[in-house]
């Protein structure tokens, strides 16, 4: 039998990574209307994820130095940097930006969604899940939902806009591949402002030459408006939620990580009411309903699980 101070810590474990969670979900959601109001001022999406990941990177680095523990530079770190920065960071962030110029932040915000499903598949598919016959009914559940936007006629605004959902469903796979990938082969020595670091700083270095030989290179300094005080103050969201990223994948597994999407999905489409007055059609909502059933069914066992499993921060 647990003692009680065991119970307790397990408890305080427990709480304090639904509120890291809550929080980063609320932070995450925010972030993607605040996008979709940059996107909508014409900022490229390679000009505006280099400033996102460059800000990101050197506000990082400035708090490893000033810690006095500045990221690890091994052949295998730097490795790992490459790997999450491009998988993590350049590929599905510069992805989701376009896909905010294209769509609205609320089925946006929905494609996100499906990031516990493809967690879930991928760690299975490299044995850090167990097969569970209520898990594959949610991802079946999931992707049926995912199919409702793609298919009846009328769900989207306009048919033109099937292409951009369906490359829009890269980010989510490429966000849960990095989760996967980090648990994976997390190298020694690395703790996550390190891990947050690494990523952001290699994806900027990748992004640049992209953004200035495709003419996507935004000038931040010229001309210097409200939309680019918020690519700015993302600098800082992105260094502060891409830190609590990394603490609460080690905290508590990726597949319980994953349900940060949950939350994100919630305030974006609420934001994307509010803020662009967003309307979706009953196949939307229903599509929406369904990934919710289907990502609850592949959390339902693994989340009090995981989030009492504490880690190295």
């Amino acid at each position: 039998m647990p003692s009680n101070n065991s119970t307790d810590t397990a408890r305080a474990s427990l709480g304090l990574s639904l509120l890291m969670l809550l929080s980063l979900g609320t932070l995450w959601g925010g972030i993607t209307a605040m996008a979709k109001f940059v996107a909508l001022a014409g900022v490229p999406a390679l000009g505006y994820a280099f400033w996102q990941t460059a800000g990101a990177g050197i506000i990082l680095l400035l708090a490893c130095l000033a810690s006095g523990r500045p990221p690890p530079m091994s052949a295998a770190h730097l490795r790992h940097y490459l790997v999450i920065g491009a998988i993590g960071s350049a590929i599905p962030t510069t992805n989701l930006f376009y896909a905010l110029s294209n769509l609205s932040a609320g089925l946006v915000a929905l494609v996100i969604t499906t990031v516990p499903l493809f967690t879930y598949l991928l760690s299975l598919s490299v044995r850090l899940e167990g097969f569970d016959w209520r898990r594959a009914a949610g991802i079946c559940l999931g992707f049926a939902g995912a199919l409702l936007v793609l298919l009846p006629k009328g769900s989207l605004p306009s048919p033109e806009m099937i292409p951009f959902v369906v490359l829009a469903f890269l980010s989510p796979f490429f966000y849960s591949l990095t989760s996967v990938y980090a648990m994976k082969f997390h190298p020694p020595q690395m703790d996550s402002l390190h891990a947050a670091t690494g990523m952001m700083v290699a994806s900027s270095l990748m992004l640049l030459p992209a953004a200035l030989a495709t003419g996507g290179f935004h000038p931040l300094w010229r001309d210097f408006a409200l939309v680019d005080g918020l690519i700015v103050l993302h600098m800082f969201l992105a260094a502060l939620t891409f830190h609590m990223y990394f603490v609460l994948l080690r905290r508590t597994g990726p597949v319980y990580f994953s349900q940060v999407a949950f939350i994100v999905t919630l305030v974006a489409v609420g934001l994307g009411v509010v803020l662009f007055d967003e309307r979706h059609s009953l196949w939307i909502w229903a599509a929406l309903a369904l990934v919710f059933a289907g990502v609850a069914l592949v959390n339902w066992r693994h989340g009090a699980q995981s989030a009492r499993g504490g880690a190295t921060t």
